[in-house]
């Protein structure tokens, strides 16, 4: 499995027993399977770290960036950038999710897509990263997943951060139910991924959207709910 998921990155870990940590959630350890692990360890500290080195490249890239840009307004842009819903996202178009080991209990009630366990795992990763590769080839991998996030979250037109925080609070107003996304189809090669998703609200479907990014994806369904909605269409 780690073999397979590191055919999706663009590097190579030498240190599997690291790249294994990565997934595995403390409820894991006491599974009869842990005695597999080559780590006893869950990704929490692990967690730690990424979050201290993901905030400071985030805050590198936005003050080299916008020199125009006061404290305030970049600490808005870091926290619209790092934050559990962002960053269980990453996590689900890196595929994180299909490779975290979780305990039986934990499973079933669907840690899986956590965000707050997503979350962590990328997080994990991003300091998983660091210590094989170091800090320079870490920082370029967080600013090619976070770029086009930076260009969104700057710019005047909706973009990413925009739609799916709009369809919720209408749904909420509406409807007193949050949407629901829901992956349809996933096609291509890990290169070349395609990703069709549904967003639903009190069990009917209101939008659907393709893209190359499951976020993306989650982002034109959204655009799409929102428009019959404020239309007032069914």
């Amino acid at each position: 499995m780690l073999e397979e998921f590191q055919e999706t990155l663009p590097f190579h870990f030498k240190d599997l027993g690291l790249l294994q940590k990565v997934f595995v959630h403390r409820s894991y350890l006491n599974e009869k399977d842990a005695s597999a692990l080559k780590s006893k360890e869950s990704y929490e500290r692990l967690e730690f770290l990424g979050d201290a080195v993901l905030s400071s490249v985030i805050s590198h890239l936005l003050y080299e960036n916008y020199p125009e840009t006061n404290e305030g307004e970049l600490t808005r842009l870091r926290a619209k950038l790092v934050n559990r819903q962002t960053l269980a996202d990453l996590a689900r178009d890196l595929r994180l999710n299909e490779y975290i080991l979780l305990g039986k209990g934990e499973r079933s009630t669907g840690g899986a897509d956590n965000p707050t366990i997503l979350a962590g795992v990328f997080e994990a990763l991003v300091a998983a990263v660091y210590f094989e590769l170091g800090f320079k080839i870490t920082y370029s991998y967080i600013e090619s997943l976070f770029s086009p996030l930076i260009d969104s979250a700057t710019a005047h037109e909706p973009g990413h951060f925009d739609f799916k925080p709009r369809l919720q609070e209408l749904a909420q107003k509406l409807f007193k139910e949050a949407p629901a996304y829901r992956l349809l189809k996933e096609e291509g090669p890990p290169h070349r991924k395609t990703f069709e998703v549904e967003v639903r609200i009190k069990g009917e479907v209101w939008g659907t959207g393709s893209a190359s990014k499951k976020k993306d994806a989650e982002q034109l369904a959204a655009e799409e709910a929102l428009k019959k909605l404020e239309a007032g269409q069914r």
